[in-house]
């Protein structure tokens, strides 16, 4: 106990700090990011990128701060506690002897044999031969910043959900041409079925192909 809180819990708070340094260090390059993306949607996700590194920052200050007042008032707490004393373990007494009842006479009976049936063979059922069913084709999203995933092959069309880079979906047959773009028709991880601007996507190409 004493080693957890003297060296495991000091680590974990110089961990943490760490971590506070990191994520403080990511949201303000992603602000500085921002100021350089040209469209507005490429500004919004790198600020949602800050924001969400500046919360996680926030936290890890919030578990060193756990860490070390339990380092601190840890010591305290395990001498607090009772160190419970054994129980004697009582002396077994040996077992008294109980008469045994003398044995009682057994009668057999003897039954006519019975006469013998085939028994019938049971004949294995074929099994059924395992068809491979061939993997639909992916892409990732490499647009650099995201990208939305639209109800329709139009920019002005409903934002269903946002895709982040690297993002994996499943590629379907329709294709559309819209706005000067080849809009491609995909179904994201959840299911969900939408269109993105093709050039925002790489397809991924099969193992062994």
């Amino acid at each position: 106990m004493t080693v957890v809180f003297n060296i495991v819990l000091p680590i974990l708070a110089g961990i943490s700090i760490l971590g506070v340094f990191y994520f403080v260090a990511r949201a303000l390059a992603a602000r500085s990011r921002a100021e350089h993306q040209p469209y507005n949607v490429g500004r919004q996700v790198v600020r949602q990128s800050a924001q969400v590194n500046l919360v996680r920052a926030l936290v890890a200050f919030l578990f060193a701060l756990f860490f070390l007042a339990l380092s601190a008032i840890g010591p305290r707490l395990a001498a607090a506690i009772p160190v419970p004393t054994p129980t004697p373990v009582p002396t077994e007494v040996p077992p008294t002897a109980v008469p045994t009842a003398p044995p009682t006479p057994t009668v057999t009976l003897t039954l006519p044999p019975s006469p013998t049936s085939p028994v019938p063979t049971a004949t294995p059922e074929p099994l059924p031969t395992a068809t491979a069913t061939p993997e639909p084709p992916t892409a990732v999203v490499s647009s650099g910043v995201g990208v939305y995933l639209r109800a329709a092959p139009s920019t002005a069309a409903e934002q269903l959900q946002y895709l982040e880079q690297g993002t994996s979906v499943v590629l379907l047959e329709g294709q559309e041409t819209a706005e000067e773009l080849l809009w491609q028709q995909v179904q994201a991880a959840d299911g969900q079925i939408g269109w993105v601007a093709l050039e925002f996507i790489t397809p991924v190409l099969p193992q062994g192909g």
